[in-house]
């Protein structure tokens, strides 16, 4: 197993899968997807500037932002395209437009200053500091000139059926890995937050995982999960695809008093809040949905 820039890729079992390995060594073909992942480098000052012009202006963004880095998952039979990318987590946090969450220290700040700021004047603004995102992803059908493909539409649609998770327990082999980082904050010091977003490729399926995690230090946690499967076992042209969403959110005070641990070392990064959480579940799950793909 060979360890690439952009992922974990299994030569011997990809090619007993009789798959393929992209030419660029980005990921696999396998099983009619293109299945590729890129890891770019921080963006640089320009390239945020015109990424705030893009989002309305906006006054701040993450400080670690990885503006080219995305995960791709292509069905050519079909023109489904699933994507992953920074920019597009972030036009949903501007649409989302969430009241900002108030930190113990700055509201003692503004207790004590504010006949000063009265009297000066000053303009407080008021955004989501937190970069907090609804985003699940970027669907879209890409013809690529297929006239059987043109004007077909894709969209999620409630199902009671459930993931098949058998597949992810199977011991199949891993034909290809990677963990894409799409944006992440200190927070100035507050907490942090990250976008992030992982793909496993094996015989029988792929698996998205899509996390956003935020702690916000002495007050809340977040983390929204989205997770994707692709089962290949039915013969198909369309593809089979099942999305599962779960949103988790509460202040360190009603979470503890519900039996999840209280704010420290157990809210260190998105795992070990995810394990976190459950001790808590069904209090603080904001949203569950399972949904499967619909192709018209």
């Amino acid at each position: 197993m060979n360890r690439r820039t952009s992922g974990t890729i299994d030569e011997p079992a990809i090619k007993a899968a009789g798959s393929q390995i992209l030419d660029d060594n980005t990921g696999v073909l396998h099983k009619g997807w293109r299945i590729e992942t890129r890891k770019a480098p921080i963006s640089k000052d320009a390239e945020l500037d015109a990424y705030k012009a893009t989002l309305d202006n906006a006054k701040n963004l993450p400080e670690q932002l990885f503006g080219d880095s995305f995960l791709r998952l292509s069905h050519a039979a079909s023109g489904v395209c699933l994507e992953f990318k920074a920019l597009d987590a972030l036009h949903a946090w501007r649409k989302d437009d969430r009241p900002p969450v108030r930190v113990g220290t700055a509201q003692d700040w503004m207790k004590a200053r504010q006949k000063d700021v009265e009297a000066s004047g000053a303009v407080t603004f008021e955004y989501d500091w937190t970069y907090t995102t609804s985003y699940k992803g970027t669907l879209r059908i890409e013809s690529n000139g297929d006239a059987s493909v043109s004007g077909r539409t894709a969209e999620w649609v409630p199902t009671n059926e459930q993931m098949d998770r058998s597949l992810l327990m199977a011991r199949d082999p891993i034909l290809f890995f990677d963990e894409v980082p799409l944006y992440e904050s200190e927070l100035d010091d507050n907490g942090a937050s990250q976008l992030a977003v992982k793909v496993r490729v094996m015989p029988e399926c792929w698996f998205v995982l899509l996390r956003f995690w935020l702690r916000v230090d002495g007050v809340l946690v977040r983390l929204y999960e989205t997770r994707y499967m692709a089962d290949f076992r039915a013969s198909s042209e369309q593809p089979q695809l099942t999305r599962e969403v779960r949103c988790c959110e509460g202040t360190f005070d009603a979470l503890h008093a519900a039996g999840a641990p209280p704010d420290g070392p157990a809210y260190r990064d998105a795992d070990s809040t995810s394990t976190a959480l459950q001790a808590a579940a069904p209090i603080g799950v904001t949203e569950f949905c399972t949904e499967r793909l619909h192709i018209s």
